[in-house]
């Protein structure tokens, strides 16, 4: 059942405000230049899921279980006594078709941020900036009960004795809750809290800029001071206290009003420990706090590659679209109790295309014109994942504010 409840916001969640900048350009600050900016932004459509086939379903769908009489034997040992009591009335087997119905998990999470960015440039080819993401993050759950033949039993057994009008009267979303509790699992509840994020150190250094050409590197340094890791709460995030290295190469090319930005990164995460309850087999769904283990934990490195391409309308409005594409690759995890720990691995592995929008608008030119009071850079971008395997959609929407002094 751990699969079935465990991460509403999977792994492969990938924060946005982890990204120091917006659409990815090859702008550097000039030398003493120093940049204050504010992000605020959204994640919508994370209660959809891309499955291990690419095939986008409903968080709620996906993680919904069947309790008919072969799945209920695995969750409970009492179960089985019922079915057999059941299968004795008459030759048409009504233990055997005993269902309890689907248990669907409805999962409603959103994530705001509000991220103050600030960065420096020491020298005309090389900027350094640090930002802090405030996340508040909130998830409405509930479950419920559908498409159950129980009724039908109940008119059928009820009365006989009181054992089996208990059996007969099982909510299975109360006895989600109990079993969770009895395996010391957090029950299942709405979520909403607020907190301080991984913090990011970025450093942009350039090596050529020729007025049409340009080329950066930017390494992106995410830092552990996010919640760590919790193995008892199946609706937290679980996407924090993490380091991990965001190394990018980006290339510009400008023609006329138009410049392309083509770019490649690779996510370098450190290996680290967690908490974490292993499977003893494939079918532990629902591992016992006996089952708790401090493990070493390797995130999968992630290998992107797109491109970006902006449009100056005029010195004050430019547009910007981009597309990328990231493959994860799977996590590994270790221990010393000898648990099947190859079973935590198990759709790890992620893809995803993403497409984005930005409009942005600069006082900056007009600002040395002397006709605006401050030289700043405002704009609002939009991306989605259009595709995707063993990946959460992410529909994202970023207003990011920079000023400059």
């Amino acid at each position: 059942m751990k699969t079935v409840l465990m991460t509403l916001i999977a792994s492969s969640f990938i924060f946005s405000a982890n990204n120091a900048w917006a659409l990815l350009s090859t702008e550097t600050l000039p030398v003493g230049i120093s940049s204050p900016s504010f992000r605020y932004g959204n994640l919508d459509g994370i209660s959809e899921r891309y499955t291990e086939d690419g095939t986008l379903v409903k968080l709620g769908d996906y993680k919904s279980v069947n309790f008919d009489a072969q799945t209920l034997q695995k969750f409970n040992a009492d179960a089985q006594k019922l079915i057999n009591a059941l299968n004795k009335f008459g030759g048409a087997k009504l233990g055997d078709k005993l269902n309890l119905g689907v248990l669907r998990v409805e999962t409603k999470p959103h994530v705001n941020y509000f991220a103050p960015v600030f960065a420096h440039g020491l020298t005309e080819k090389w900027t350094l900036g640090i930002g802090v993401p405030f996340v508040t993050y909130t998830n409405k759950l509930s479950l419920s009960q559908q498409f159950s033949n129980i009724d039908y039993y109940r008119q059928q057994f009820s009365g006989i004795n009181t054992e089996l009008d208990q059996a007969l009267a099982t909510d299975l979303g109360k006895a989600t809750n109990e079993t969770l509790a009895q395996k010391g699992y957090k029950k299942l509840a709405d979520q909403n809290e607020s907190f301080v994020g991984d913090v990011q150190l970025v450093s942009v250094y350039k090596f050529f800029d020729n007025k049409k050409t340009a080329l950066i590197y930017q390494a992106q340094i995410n830092l552990p001071t996010g919640p760590a890791y919790d193995c008892d709460n199946l609706a937290a995030l679980n996407n924090f206290g993490r380091t991990n290295v965001n190394n990018t190469v980006a290339y510009s090319y400008k023609i006329s009003k138009f410049t392309a930005v083509p770019f490649l990164s690779y996510i370098l995460n450190m290996p680290d420990q967690i908490t974490e309850r292993v499977p003893s087999n494939p079918d532990d769904t629902l591992p016992d706090a006996t089952n708790k283990e401090t493990i070493s934990r390797q995130i999968g490195n992630s290998q992107i590659a797109g491109g970006n391409l902006f449009y100056d309308v005029n010195d004050q409005f430019s547009l910007g679209t981009g597309y990328e594409y990231a493959n994860k690759e799977a996590d590994s995890f270790q221990g010393s109790r000898g648990l099947r720990y190859d079973l935590l691995s198990k759709n790890t592995q992620s893809n995803y295309h993403k497409v984005k929008a930005q409009i942005i608008y600069s006082t900056v030119s007009s600002y040395f014109k002397k006709k605006s009071l401050l030289p700043m850079i405002a704009s609002l971008e939009i991306s989605d994942y259009a595709y995707g395997v063993n990946v959460e959609r992410q529909l994202a929407q970023e207003l990011n504010l920079m000023l400059f002094f």
